[in-house]
């Protein structure tokens, strides 16, 4: 039995896959199956997975049509996975040949832990550098949690870390005990955005967290990725509200809204900004009176930051409708004067 199943879900990114599949194959840690799972792609996809599959490791499956979701490629890779360990790969991301060995051995050590994550780096989509996540976090959460390796009981992450926001931005940084996520019950398909998030709560609510501060994963930041496509859909408020009622209803609010006021202004701001949509950039109003009746719920410094902020877009909005209501008129009265 292999150590680690590394399961690749693929749509569309035959661009990106002989990177992310020959970073993989070139892991310090060899002892992995390979399971790539495309999900009825439209490009070259096909011919670039079947050059790989004469590697005894590798295991294709081809999806006949479209799932619609890669969450649902996370279950398929599950329910085939004969790994202790449990890596999702995602196609268009990369990583360092130490990542499986760095984080198998963190796995290994400590049996109470059910994930191992390390940092990522972020790239564009020529693979050149945008950062370390580590600053995001920081400058997100105000908080020098992600300097060090640690170790970290799975409820205390999730109550003070993992409530404001996905503090573990690309599944492919992380390698999951295989049983804890089957016991977890896998990956939620009716979530588009934030079904890492849910499945991470999920399994820290049964087991620790390991963490790596040394980035070995490159996560690629591009207009075509799934997590972006969705987000400018509008599913990322809703998801991240159901997320975070989750953790809610498990530790109570009291719990998870500790430190409030170091990230509370932040937070209103990012939630209120993903609910933008294009063409204007705006909030719709139907979603601006849920995100109001949610940060009421949450906290009083909320609901009042985010009415200031909501108000007077909405208000802006109706002026610009009215006066493009009022140069209508105009013109049709000189359409009008002039027929006369």
């Amino acid at each position: 039995m292999p150590r680690v199943t590394v399961v690749t879900p693929n749509y569309n990114y035959a661009r990106y896959l002989p990177k992310r599949i020959d970073s993989i194959l070139d892991q310090t840690l060899q002892d992995f199956e390979l399971l790539i799972l495309d999900d009825a792609s439209t490009d070259n996809s096909r011919e670039i997975i079947e050059s790989y599959s004469k590697d005894q490791r590798t295991k294709v499956i081809f999806n006949q049509q479209n799932s619609g979701s890669t969450f649902k490629q996370w279950n398929l890779g599950l329910s085939q996975a004969k790994g202790e360990y449990l890596w999702f790969a995602e196609s268009d991301d990369y990583t360092d040949p130490a990542l499986l060995e760095t984080l198998v051995d963190r796995l290994d050590r400590h049996p109470n832990v059910g994930l191992a994550v390390c940092q990522s780096w972020a790239v564009d989509q020529d693979s050149k550098p945008l950062g370390n996540y580590r600053d995001w976090l920081e400058h997100e959460n105000h908080s020098s949690h992600w300097r060090e390796d640690y170790v970290n009981a799975g409820h205390d992450e999730c109550k003070n870390y993992l409530f404001w926001y996905n503090t573990i931005p690309n599944a492919s940084a992380v390698i999951w005990r295989r049983e804890t996520l089957e016991r977890a019950g896998g990956a939620p398909t009716d979530l588009r955005v934030c079904s890492d998030w849910m499945s991470y709560i999920n399994v820290l609510q049964l087991s620790d967290i390991a963490f790596v501060s040394t980035p070995l994963n490159y996560f690629r930041q591009h207009q075509a990725n799934v997590r972006t496509r969705a987000l400018l859909e509008g599913n990322g408020t809703r998801e991240t509200r159901r997320v975070q009622q989750t953790l809610i209803d498990r530790y109570g609010l009291g719990s998870v809204l500790r430190d409030q006021d170091k990230v509370l202004s932040q937070y209103v701001m990012n939630l209120v900004n993903c609910a933008r949509m294009p063409p204007h950039n705006k909030v719709p109003p139907a979603v601006a009176l849920e995100l109001l009746a949610w940060f009421a719920r949450i906290h009083p410094k909320a609901f009042t930051t985010a009415l200031k902020t909501l108000s007077s877009e909405q208000m802006a909005d109706l002026a610009r409708r009215a006066g493009m209501l009022g140069l209508v008129r105009k013109l049709k009265n000189v359409v009008a004067a002039r027929g006369d």
